[in-house]
């Protein structure tokens, strides 16, 4: 299992580091500067105990990471304003297998 951390920010760094601390893989999707400086510097995370430095692959959106396995695991970590185009750009992204990221969300109930 892979978790896709959509937004490394402070909740998607935090949740993506905590995760990777604890032996699960973790893509991050940031883009701009802050891409830049998670490439350059790795996510640096600090915690009670010190401060935890966490190489991880870091992409600007699906094309870069390419086709998503079955068992990715999407965690939407954006602010509210950006979630509908982070949706838009995450729902069409192939899955190996068939299918896209969006036919594996639950339709919204009214």
């Amino acid at each position: 299992m892979r978790y896709i951390i959509i937004g490394a920010g402070a909740v998607g760094g935090t949740v993506g580091g905590r995760l990777a601390e604890a032996g699960q893989e973790v893509v991050l999707v940031a883009r701009g500067a802050h891409a830049a400086a998670l490439r350059e510097g790795g996510l640096r995370l600090r915690v009670p105990q010190g401060e935890l430095t966490r190489r991880l692959p870091v992409v600007g959106g699906p094309r870069e990471l390419g086709v998503l396995r079955a068992d990715d695991v999407l965690v939407l970590a954006v602010k509210t304003q950006d979630s509908e185009a982070a949706l838009g750009t995450w729902g069409p992204a192939p899955v190996e297998g068939g299918g896209t990221a969006a036919m594996g969300v639950p339709p919204a109930r009214a």
